[in-house]
C-alpha cells in the first residue's frame, strides 16, 4: 500500500511543471502562473530540443563558438530589388559533419525561421569559400531549377552566424541540469 502511494506521489508534478504536451491554452497559462524562472527555461529548452534535428544541432554547434560561414541566398527579383528568399546554401554542413548534406537548405530555412541564425553582410576573408559554394553542384542544380520557373533571380553573398537568441538558447541547452538548480 505504501509503495503504491509513493508511486502516485512521484507521478504528481511540482507546481509550474507539465508532463507532455499541453491539452489547451488554459493549461499552459495555469502552468505559467506557477512557474519559476528555471522551470520556464527548462520548458523552453525541452520544446526547442524537440523541434531540432540532430543535424541542426550539429550546425548550431559549429556556429556556437562565433564561427562564420559563407552563405549564398537566392531570391526572386532583380539585382536591386530584394524579393522572397527561395534557397540558401552554405558549406557549414560539411564543416559540422552533418549526415544529410543534401538537406542543408531545409536545415538553414528551419534555423532562420526559429531565429537561431542570422545572415550578415559579405565577409571579404571568406571570398574563396563563397566561390567554392557557388561551384557546388547542389547549389548550381537548385539555382538552375529555380531559374526555369523564375527567370529573374539574384544571388547574394552573405555570412552565416549564430544569432544573439541562438547564442542564448545554446547556452541554456548546453548547461547541465544540475547547474541550473
Amino acid at each position: 500500500m505504501l509503495h503504491g502511494l509513493k508511486h502516485r506521489l512521484e507521478a504528481l508534478h511540482e507546481p509550474g511543471e507539465m508532463d507532455g504536451s499541453p491539452d489547451s491554452l488554459h493549461q499552459l497559462l495555469d502552468v505559467s502562473m506557477e512557474q519559476s524562472v528555471p522551470q520556464a527555461q527548462a520548458m523552453l529548452v525541452q520544446h526547442q530540443l524537440a523541434n531540432l534535428t540532430a543535424d541542426e544541432a550539429r550546425l548550431l554547434a559549429a556556429l556556437s563558438d562565433g564561427s562564420a560561414f559563407p552563405l549564398l541566398t537566392v531570391q526572386s527579383g532583380g539585382r536591386f530589388s530584394r524579393g522572397e528568399v527561395l534557397y540558401r546554401h552554405s558549406n557549414v554542413g560539411r564543416a559540422a559533419g552533418i549526415q544529410c548534406n543534401d538537406f542543408i537548405a531545409l536545415y538553414l530555412s528551419r534555423l532562420f525561421a526559429q531565429g537561431l541564425v542570422i545572415a550578415s553582410s559579405f565577409t571579404e576573408a571568406l571570398r574563396t569559400d563563397y566561390e567554392l559554394c557557388e561551384g557546388d553542384s547542389g547549389f548550381r542544380t537548385a539555382k538552375t531549377e529555380l531559374q526555369t520557373h523564375l527567370p529573374k533571380l539574384s544571388t547574394r553573398r552573405e555570412t552565416l552566424r549564430i544569432s544573439p537568441l541562438g547564442r542564448q538558447l545554446w547556452a541554456l541547452m548546453t548547461t547541465p541540469a544540475d547547474v541550473e538548480e
